[in-house]
Formats: structure tokens, sequence, C-alpha cells
């Protein structure tokens, strides 16, 4: 019996056909013996995030970022004494997007008429199609993606300007930004592999393979094996992107600067993705909205 985990539908073998039950929580095995955890590696659980974030969670995740920034202005309505800004700003940031997270380091620097803005940003590719089951037969399994075949990381460059729309005078104003940026996405494809349960009398056990729908059979599979097997194997697919996003920026105004970033951006690469097993499943084109949270600390005195 496949059981599927964080809301999604749960698979349950009758009589040689396949039911769809919907759950809700968290999944367990079922069996006295054996406690399981629905975020059994670092991976999967921040993929269940995403996908929880992605189906339920996003007015929550916005309004509890909201709060947590207005938070630090701590009823500073006065005025900053004059002193002379600082033209960098450095700072980290947490992307989530439609296809995936990522963490990043990005630079603001001032000029003349625009913000001239970098980042550099590694996450991780998720497909919102993606459905995880926990083969329940199995002894010790775990949660696995069915028919995705590949892990998949991702670098991104991005290069932008942006336009000030409100600038903050005073500690306690918030100010919004126009930003536009082109993007360079790499993505690094590798075959994932799934522990296949070999059920020989006393020799029984699992063996880690590439995952092969076409070949394996799903009910002897008992979770995702190791992340970085196969890694050596991967391939690198190059591709170009741009977006578009409102930034609305608050916080102590002479060093420390925080950012929530709502927008819209799109990637092309050169051939399609191999997320999955069927072709007509892949693409190589994938448009997001995306949702960025940054503290940046300003750096070096204007000359």
């Amino acid at each position: 019996m496949l059981q599927k985990v964080v809301g999604i539908p749960r698979i349950k073998q009758n009589k040689g056909s396949l039911k769809l039950h919907k759950i809700k929580g968290f999944a367990g095995c079922g069996r006295k013996w054996k406690k399981f955890y629905s975020f059994p590696r670092f991976w999967g659980g921040v993929g269940e995030l995403y996908l929880w974030y992605m189906q339920k969670g996003m007015k929550r995740v916005l309004g509890l970022v909201l709060a947590m920034g207005l938070s630090t202005l701590g009823a500073q309505t006065l005025p900053s004494p004059a002193v002379d800004l600082k033209p960098k700003l450095w700072g980290l940031g947490v992307n989530v997007r439609h296809f995936g997270y990522d963490v990043g380091l990005f630079k603001v620097q001032s000029a003349r008429a625009f913000l001239n803005t970098s980042a550099l940003w590694f996450g991780v590719m998720r497909d919102p199609r993606e459905m995880k089951v926990i083969n329940e037969r199995l002894p010790g399994s775990s949660a696995f993606a069915i028919e995705r075949v590949t892990h998949n990381l991702s670098l991104r460059y991005q290069k932008g300007k942006s336009i000030v729309l409100s600038e903050r005078n005073s500690r306690g104003d918030v100010g919004l930004r126009l930003n536009a940026s082109l993007q360079l996405p790499v993505d690094y494809a590798w075959p994932l592999y799934v522990w296949i349960y070999n059920p020989a009398p006393l020799t029984d056990g699992y063996t880690a393979v590439a995952y092969d729908p076409a070949v394996h059979d799903v009910g002897l599979i008992g979770g995702t094996a190791g992340y970085g097997l196969g890694f050596s194997d991967g391939q690198l697919i190059p591709g170009l992107g741009g977006l578009v996003a409102m930034q609305a920026e608050w916080g102590s105004y002479r060093n420390v600067s925080n950012t929530l970033t709502l927008g819209f951006g799109v990637d092309r690469f050169v051939k399609k993705l191999p997320l999955w097993h069927r072709p007509e499943m892949n693409r190589n084109f994938f448009p997001s909205v995306f949702v960025t949270f940054a503290v940046g600390f300003e750096y070096g005195q204007r000359q």
C-alpha cells in the first residue's frame, strides 16, 4: 500500500486496482514496531515545506514575514540624523519560487538615476506536479517521488536595475522599488537513485539503483536512496531568463535593510530538463511567481 505524505492523496491497492484516498497531516507507517517521520532527510523536509507553501501556506508565510519585518521598526518614526548615506549594500536572501527555492548573496550599489543590483542564487529545481508516496508494505520504507528520475540543482546569476518609487527618509518609512533583471540560470541534473527491495528468502534486503519507472515495480521501491549517488553522471544545462519585481524595504536606516520582494520571472533552457521519465512531462520553459526575503548590511562611505 502506498501512502502519500503532507496532504497528498494516499494510494491504496485493493483487489488489483489502485484507489486514491485523501489524508491529512503527517503520515505514519502504521506498524507498532516502526515509527516513521515524514522528514527523513534534509532535502526531503525542505521539499515538503515547499509543497505546503505552494498549496496552502503562501498567505500565512507572507503575513508572518511582514509581521517580523515591521516588528524591527521599533516605533522609530523620527527622522534619522543627517549622515552620509552608504552606497553599497551586501546581503543574504531566501527565495521561494514556483519551481523550487534558493539561497543567495546580493549587492545593491547606488548610481545616478538607478540602483544597480546583482545576485547569485543557489537552489533546488522542483516541479509542483511532483507526488511523493510511501510504500507501507515494505519494512523501513521512506518517501519517494513517482516517475521523478533526476535530482536538479540550479545556479543563477542576476544583473539588473531598480527604480526608487518611494524613498525612505526616516527609520520608520517603508520604501518601494521596481526591479528588472536579466538572469543566467544553469541547471545540473543527475540520476535519482531509489531503494529496490529484494524479497528473496533469507537474503532479502535493499539495493540502490538508478530509478527507471519502465523497469522497476513501484511496489518494490522502499524510498529514495542517497542524494549524492550518481552525481558524477550528471549534465549541465544552461539557459537565459529575466524577472520583474516589486520590492518593499524597511528597517534600520543606517546599516540594516530588510527587503521583501514579490515578482514574476521566466527561465528558458537550451533543452528540456530531464525531471520526469515521460518526455512529454519535461519542459525547458519555466515561468514562475516568486517571493524573496532578504537582509542586507550597508558597507562603505560615500566618497
